[in-house]
């Protein structure tokens, strides 16, 4: 009878402990999934860029620029090369020199109706989330600072 009970003692413990790495997990798991999205409009970008500058640094040292710039609010200064609707959402794409890359700034739906107003070669400061690199730089959550820069 003694060996029963201290095998139900060792289950017990094992399935407690599994329980609580269970609630532990679900805890997490709601915290990251209502984490409040960054106010782009009304915060203040903490690098401020050139579309070219940018993609240099991830073409150079791809894991520094990952360090330094994914998550992060950026507001980047670029020439138009294309502007594109999805699923009623516009992007915006600035230009890299060499055009081997280049950024894609996914606008706010606020701004869609700006970012049409657009056209290829003029330039533009956007601001928004960097999520990284995959041959082109992806911009989320964009918004116009200046509609039209008409400068180069």
């Amino acid at each position: 009878m003694n060996n029963i009970e201290a095998l139900k003692t060792k289950y017990f413990k094992i399935l407690l402990a599994g329980l609580t790495l269970i609630i532990i997990g679900l805890f997490f798991v709601i915290n990251l999934y209502n984490k409040p999205f960054k106010d782009v409009k009304n915060s203040k970008a903490e690098f401020v860029i050139s579309a070219q500058e940018l993609i240099n640094d991830f073409q150079v040292d791809e894991n520094l620029a990952n360090k330094k710039y994914v998550d992060k609010l950026i507001q980047v200064k670029g020439e138009i090369v294309d502007i594109s609707i999805t699923k009623g959402n516009s992007s915006i794409t600035l230009k890299d020199i060499n055009g081997f890359s280049s950024i894609i700034c996914h606008m706010l739906p606020e701004d869609n109706l700006n970012s049409l107003k657009l056209k290829k070669g003029d330039f533009v400061h956007v601001k928004g989330m960097c999520t990284g690199y995959l041959l082109d730089i992806i911009m989320v959550r964009c918004i116009l600072i200046n509609d039209n820069l008409n400068e180069k």
